[in-house]
């Protein structure tokens, strides 16, 4: 490439630049206002936007939830129980739960040797309350409260007793002892969204015994539904598979306007037009100025 060339085409890429730096400030200059001697900058027009705003639906349906922890403890230890429960939900924040279920313990004593033996049904009622700030979304962390009852029999055995004064023996065994047990639960607990409508969730309940039917034999080592009566108290947990039952309801719905204000420059083609219309008739610069100037077009009106 000779000298000349090179010349000439630096000649021209200088020329582009130049061009379009024109083209770019004649952009410019053609987005800002043109004010007419006089005249003071328009302000900026404010627009009322209507939105609508989301409110959740009183009754958001039913969820159905089964344990899957219980019926692992009845494999591993001596007592365990088989659940589920019904729970309405109300706003995605209270949620009235009834629990039913069936608790079986067979447990013996290692130092006394004694059995202790019972399955029968049990209740419970309650309600959680969805601790989350966002009701929104499909998970939850709750706290919540439970009654228990359980009416079942129950049976004791041990060793043959020896009658230490007149000899012989007499084994002891005995069937059909009934009881009704009550009992309080406070649960805390969460749960998550795993697939569209199927959710997974653990739950700890911290349980208090309020009453037993007395007997003239022994109490119940085993209260189905509330467990082990060794103490006044005691600890359990549930880990359930949950179904949200709510029949394609949605969980919101829009209901009432939010007026937002929003800042909206001035449209500079909508302000020439006029500007040139009002020029042609001899009162636009009056009617177009904010303080009122505009001479001519002011006195004649």
């Amino acid at each position: 490439m000779t000298m000349k060339e090179l010349f000439f085409k630096h000649i021209i890429l200088i020329a582009f630049l130049v061009q379009c730096g024109a083209a770019i400030a004649q952009t410019e200059n053609e987005n800002q206002e043109v004010l007419m001697p006089g005249e003071t900058p328009k302000p900026t027009k404010y627009i009322a936007v209507e939105e609508q705003k989301q409110k959740l639906v009183f009754f958001q349906g039913f969820t159905l939830s089964v344990d899957a922890f219980g019926p692992l403890m009845s494999v591993v230890s001596d007592y365990g129980t088989i659940e589920a429960a019904l729970r309405l939900n109300l706003k995605n924040t209270f949620l009235p739960i009834v629990e039913l279920g069936y608790g079986k313990c067979n447990k013996t004593d290692d130092n006394t040797n004694v059995s202790f033996k019972t399955n029968a049904p049990f209740a419970r009622i309650g309600m959680d309350i969805n601790m989350l700030k966002n009701k929104f979304q499909d998970n939850r962390l709750y706290l919540g409260a439970r009654v228990g009852v359980s009416k079942f029999n129950y049976e004791i055995s041990g060793p043959e007793i020896k009658d230490p004064i007149w000899g012989g023996s007499k084994p002891f065994d005995v069937d059909n002892i009934d009881c009704t047990s009550t009992w309080g639960e406070i649960v805390f607990g969460a749960e998550v969204k795993i697939y569209k409508n199927f959710h997974m969730g653990w739950l700890v309940r911290y349980k208090s015994e309020f009453s037993s039917s007395k007997s003239k034999f022994a109490k119940p080592s085993c209260i189905p539904g509330y467990g082990y009566t060794t103490n006044s108290t005691c600890w359990g947990g549930t880990y359930s598979l949950i179904f949200d039952l709510n029949w394609g309801m949605k969980k919101s719905r829009k209901a009432g306007y939010n007026i937002e204000i929003r800042d909206i420059n001035y449209d500079n083609n909508e302000q020439q037009n006029g500007t040139v219309n009002e020029s042609e008739s001899g009162t636009g610069a009056a009617e177009g100025d904010d303080n009122g100037s505009g001479g001519e077009g002011s006195e004649e009106e």
